[in-house]
């Protein structure tokens, strides 16, 4: 604040004498009284004004270096002026940060960081592109590979329990065992029907080929008898010729021969008619054989059926039948379940196209974890999820049958430039990030495809990028910044510039970053130096 001058005025009384002058009347003078007291009371009053505006100056210079536009004082050094400090950030966010203070009338400026105001200090970091993967997690069921209700196949009478619900059983061995009667007879029956036709069989076969034989024979005496009357009328006839036999006696030798032939026309139509009736007779002999055996084949079968069996290696979990009761063909026996284990669970459609056959998987019960790996992809979203059927890989260690627990499983978010999830910015519907260029914060727009595990992946940034991570509240696009550590030591002091002149000891110089004044307060109070 301004000193007043140190001259005393000869026109005004002096306020601090004590042996004024009497008035000529000899009488103290009122108005010199009333004087002395304003003296006193504004001489205070000026000190707490000159003190309040020194105060606020201090203020305004420590907020311009912080990065706001903020205006001085009202009363700065010798004139009661104010510095203005205004740093990177200020209204505009471009203006360079100044810090001037007025010494006197003269007006006499000093500049802190020069064009680029604060430099602020950031972490940034090249980004490139790539997948961008996270783990998602599924509740998954353990079950069994198999399990199916296993029914008796014939009717008949419980006869033995071979194992109790629980019990681990071989594919084969025999679980319930059934007694009926009609199965036995049934066995019987068949057995004698296959006899009966095997011995038929036999019979006509033997008949057949003695038959044949006799009549085989028979064929052979006439077509002998059949060469002699031939032979015989071959020499009749000579005889005719020369007269020496009859008419009657050729005729004879041709009768003969006839009769020769007419036999062995029969006997060969017997041996034929025999050896297609005995092919006719075996065969059907032989059909008949044929369908005994597969009725005592049956009858096995059914006798066979009267044990109920497991179809495969597994854990009777469930028994329909008691002992001495009788069931109907069809009726439920028993429920197995296979030994092997699976774990089953669901997925978003989204999610189970990166799912394939084979692929290895973490599954958790409690404390534990197993590998599975997926055997079964459905495909088709059913109540709008897919279900997914995975096997362990040690099936010897396996959780317990029914256990629930979390499949985790790699899901693909996106493909992009990845960077980190806290460089991202938004404001109203633009979502952005800041790089660093030339020591500059450049504000880049950008598409976000997708976030996971604190990063984004996005579109609209280039790879190799150096991009701010957690850029400070209030950064600007333009701001002067720096990544490293003695950068920002040195953006956050004033350093005056070249070509403006340093501001004279006492006036109260700022920094860029809106510290003390230069030296501590100025030499004579809150007005400045004499």
């Amino acid at each position: 604040m301004n000193q007043a001058s140190s001259a005393p005025d000869p026109a005004r009384p002096d306020p601090a004498r004590t042996d004024a002058a009497p008035s000529r009347s000899g009488v103290p003078s009122s108005s010199g009284s009333s004087a002395r007291r304003w003296w006193l009371i504004g001489i205070p009053l000026l000190l707490v004004v000159g003190f309040g505006s020194y105060e606020l100056g201090q203020r305004s210079g420590t907020a311009g270096g912080a990065g706001s536009q903020a205006s001085g004082g009202a009363f700065g050094a010798g004139q009661f002026g104010a510095g203005q400090a205004g740093a990177a950030g200020g209204f505009s966010g471009r203006r360079s940060g100044q810090t001037g203070t007025r010494a006197g009338g003269t007006g006499a400026t000093s500049v802190g960081t020069g064009s680029s105001g604060a430099v602020i200090a950031v972490t940034a970091s090249a980004v490139k592109t790539g997948t961008l993967v996270t783990d998602r997690t599924a509740t998954g069921t353990v079950a069994s590979t198999q399990q199916t209700s296993v029914s008796a196949r014939t009717s008949g009478t419980v006869s033995g329990l071979a194992v109790a619900v629980g019990d681990t059983v071989r594919a084969g061995q025999t679980v319930v065992t059934l007694s009926s009667p009609d199965l036995n007879t049934a066995v019987q029956s068949a057995q004698n029907a296959l006899d009966s036709a095997q011995v038929s069989l036999v019979t006509q076969r033997n008949q057949t080929t003695g038959s044949r034989a006799q009549l085989q024979a028979a064929v052979a005496a006439a077509q002998t008898t059949l060469a002699n009357a031939q032979t015989t009328l071959t020499a009749n006839e000579r005889l005719y010729g020369i007269g020496a036999i009859s008419q009657t006696d050729l005729n004879a030798s041709r009768a003969q021969v006839q009769q020769a032939q007419s036999s062995l026309s029969s006997a060969q139509n017997s041996l034929n008619e025999n050896a297609r009736a005995g092919s006719e007779g075996i065969a059907s002999l032989q059909l008949a054989v044929q369908k005994a055996r597969i009725t005592l084949s049956q009858a096995h079968q059914a006798a066979a059926d009267a044990r109920v069996t497991a179809p495969f290696d597994g854990q009777v979990t469930a028994i329909g039948v008691t002992g001495g009761t009788y069931v109907n063909a069809g009726t439920a026996a028993f429920t197995l379940t296979s030994s092997a284990r699976q774990v089953t669970f669901n997925v978003p459609p989204s999610q189970s196209v990166g799912l394939k056959v084979g692929d290895l998987l973490s599954y958790t019960v409690g404390q534990s974890k197993y590998t599975v790996k997926v055997t079964q992809n459905a495909g088709a979203p059913v109540n709008g999820n897919v279900s997914l059927v995975a096997k362990f890989v040690d099936a010897a260690n396996v959780p317990a049958l029914g256990a629930v627990g979390a499949v985790a499983y790699p899901f693909t978010v996106a493909s992009g430039v990845l960077v980190p999830s806290t460089a991202l910015q938004v404001d109203s519907d633009t979502t952005f990030v800041y790089t660093v260029v030339d020591g500059k914060a450049k504000q880049v727009t950008v598409t976000v495809l997708g976030q996971a595990n604190g990063q984004a992946a996005v579109n609209g940034l280039q790879s190799g990028a150096a991009v701010i991570a957690q850029p400070p509240s209030g950064l600007l696009d333009g701001a002067s910044v720096t990544t490293a550590a003695d950068g920002a030591r040195a953006g956050s002091s004033s350093t005056a510039r070249s070509d403006v002149k340093a501001a004279p000891a006492g006036t109260g110089t700022r920094s860029g970053s809106g510290g003390t004044p230069a030296g501590g307060p100025p030499a004579g109070g809150p007005g400045g130096a004499p």
